[in-house]
């Protein structure tokens, strides 16, 4: 009989759910959440995905991400360190994935919404990724820093300087198929603003656009990505 064990762990200070099927099947996601004021902008933002995908053999865990969550963006500096730190801590957390038992690390996927997906795509990198869902991320970080936060260094120095953290500049080092999900109706994000960030992709790519907000909480949306993640780990 299909069932899974939801755990909490703590990696580097944060915590995280582990979920963990009773018969593992090798694959594995990592899920990163969205940065908002509803109440799913947390890690629980992806549990219920992750605990279908238990039900089929895959392990899952779905870290609380940090910055810009805990502590605003303020100036160059501390955000380069901050972003460096957050990228780091997720690499912890991919090892830790990678090496769970029942895990094969050549068959673990990425799945962020938002922030989260930006975070995850500086993993393209570091760590090997299957394959990866990036929904509703924007190219650059300046795009929601310089906007919502007041920074105190100048504005072009500061986006010269993060720039090697911005999904743009990150998403060229993807080593595996990317599915982007964008909303057409998405307030922050331009249709433009999203097609820019898919063509600095290399192949294998898709992007996949709905008639939905930057929420993106759509059944359709959430199954063409489960399909795409059963397509990466070869799911029955």
């Amino acid at each position: 009989m299909a069932g899974w064990h939801t755990d909490e762990i703590e990696i580097g200070g944060v915590e995280s759910f582990l979920v963990r099927p009773v018969d593992p099947t090798g694959g594995a996601a990592l899920f990163l959440h969205w940065f908002d004021e509803a109440p799913n902008a947390n890690r629980t933002q992806f549990l219920d995905e992750a605990e279908s995908l238990a039900a089929r053999g895959v392990t899952s865990i779905l870290p609380q991400l940090t910055f810009p969550w805990q502590s605003s963006p303020t100036d160059i500096d501390t955000d380069l360190r901050r972003l460096e730190e957050e990228v780091e801590r997720l690499e912890r957390v991919w090892r830790l994935l990678a090496n769970t038992d029942g895990v094969d690390p050549s068959r673990v996927v990425m799945v962020g919404h938002d922030f989260g997906a930006m975070h995850g795509m500086a993993l393209f990198d570091r760590v090997d990724l299957a394959g990866a869902v990036s929904i509703a991320p924007t190219p650059r970080w300046s795009d929601w820093f310089l906007r919502f936060w007041e920074i105190e260094s100048d504005r072009w120095d500061y986006m010269r300087a993060l720039h090697r953290f911005d999904p743009i500049a990150t998403v060229a080092s993807a080593r595996c198929p990317v599915l982007f999900q964008f909303g057409k109706q998405d307030f922050y994000i331009a249709p433009m603003t999203g097609l820019e960030l898919y063509e600095a992709a290399p192949e294998p790519k898709e992007l996949l656009s709905y008639e939905a907000g930057h929420s993106m909480d759509l059944e359709e949306i959430r199954l063409d990505r489960t399909a795409f993640i059963e397509r990466l780990l070869a799911l029955r």
